[in-house]
């Protein structure tokens, strides 16, 4: 799991792809802000489309690359937390949050991390990837 905290960390913007409410694939980015006792963290608005996809249904898949193209992508479910300590420390990890949310208690403010899932991590160099369970 160090390795995936490690390839996240170096490349905080993700991919994350959803069912969308209409049956369709949704993707859209997303950061990572950090980890804690190997769980990554994440964060959105109830008041999103992402929200309501992954309360409807939590099974997700996100990918990140490096410039060399190397990748990560991982896939599972989504866990949405009420850890009032773990809301804050997202809002305190990126300022643009903090703009948007002010604070871990904002009603609207939503952090999740993968309750469950496996990460692959791959590239163009003949060997084979890298799985990891979460």
């Amino acid at each position: 799991m160090e390795e995936v905290i490690k390839f996240l960390t170096e490349n905080p913007q993700q991919y994350l792809a959803t069912t969308g409410l209409d049956g369709n694939a949704k993707v859209r980015p997303i950061l990572f802000y950090f980890a804690e006792d190997n769980k990554p963290y994440f964060c959105t608005s109830n008041q999103k489309p992402m929200y309501k996809e992954l309360e409807a249904n939590p099974n997700f898949e996100m990918t990140a690359a490096t410039p060399e193209f190397q990748w990560i992508r991982i896939a599972g479910k989504v866990e949405f937390v009420d850890d009032l300590e773990i809301k804050q420390k997202v809002i305190d990890a990126n300022d643009l949050v903090k703009a948007l949310y002010e604070s871990g208690d904002n009603p609207i403010f939503e952090v999740f991390t993968i309750a469950k899932g496996k990460a692959t991590i791959a590239d163009f160099s003949g060997e084979p990837p890298k799985t990891f369970e979460i």
